[in-house]
């Protein structure tokens, strides 16, 4: 079924990116701000953005590869840069995101507003 490596591709895509990147972006945001002096999280909503933007770009990817890479549809190819581009939006949110974390005061820094 693999005749011009579409599938093998794809298949290596889904595991690092769909699997592995999604498995640290994932566990980094709780373990990362501990680390930082046990820090809160600068923004979950970048987080749900970044995971999500991961995902779709993912799913682009794989989808695209295996369609434009074993000829099936010249719409692959026009899927694939597509799928780089939010992937990387997904990395720099979630570096974004840690970046305001680690510049964040502690929360036992923050004085209570009464």
């Amino acid at each position: 079924v693999d005749h011009h490596h579409g599938w093998w591709g794809a298949s290596r895509h889904a595991l690092t990116v769909g699997f592995v990147s999604t498995m640290v972006f994932a566990i980094g945001q709780r373990v990362l701000p501990a680390f930082a002096g046990m820090k809160l999280l600068f923004s979950k909503r970048l987080m749900f953005t970044c995971l999500v933007l991961l995902s779709t770009g993912c799913a682009l990817r794989v989808t695209g590869q295996v369609v434009a890479y074993e000829g099936i549809a010249a719409l692959g190819w026009k899927l694939l840069p597509l799928s780089a581009i939010i992937e990387m939006t997904a990395v720099s949110v979630f570096a974004a995101n840690m970046a305001a974390t680690f510049f964040s005061k502690p929360p036992h820094q923050v004085k209570a507003i009464a």
